[in-house]
């Protein structure tokens, strides 16, 4: 099998570095390979807040809260490439990182994944979180429900 796309979710986690350096491994030797690595994250609730309130349907109110929503994202992304430089160090391929703001991780991964018309998903078998058991509910269910081959790392 020859991936060359490939959506790495990440959260800082030993099993989302060991998913970015197996990515990394498969495209070894290969140039034209892309790894995009995500990292989902709830849509922050003081903008969520501000935006439903008083005014909250005026064009100049959403203009203000799409252009501090692409503000701290930016800020995340950059903050998510910094967190990776090291993990990604020598890849010779197309390397994009960026935070997406999600509500249902799972749905957001796979989002991504048609986003970037990835031919793989390689992610870590258990995150941050506390769940018990060989998979977390994340990885099970991203297993469960891609369309592409999903590689599970330890």
């Amino acid at each position: 099998m020859s991936c060359t796309n490939i959506l790495v979710p990440f959260d800082d986690s030993s099993h989302a570095k060991n998913a970015l350096a197996k990515a990394i491994e498969l495209c070894e030797g290969r140039p034209e390979a892309k790894i995009h690595v995500i990292e989902v994250v709830a849509p922050p609730q003081d903008l969520i807040r501000s935006s439903m309130g008083p005014g909250h349907n005026d064009p100049s109110e959403q203009e203000e809260f799409a252009e501090e929503l692409q503000r701290r994202a930016a800020n995340e992304d950059d903050q998510l490439k910094m967190r990776i430089a090291d993990l990604t160090e020598g890849f010779e391929g197309e390397l994009t990182a960026e935070v997406v703001y999600g509500v249902y991780t799972v749905d957001t991964i796979l989002d991504a994944a048609q986003r970037y018309n990835c031919d793989m998903i390689t992610m870590g078998s258990r995150g941050l979180g506390a769940l018990r058991g060989m998979l977390g509910s994340v990885s099970f269910a991203v297993l469960r429900s891609a369309e592409v081959p999903v590689l599970i790392v330890k």
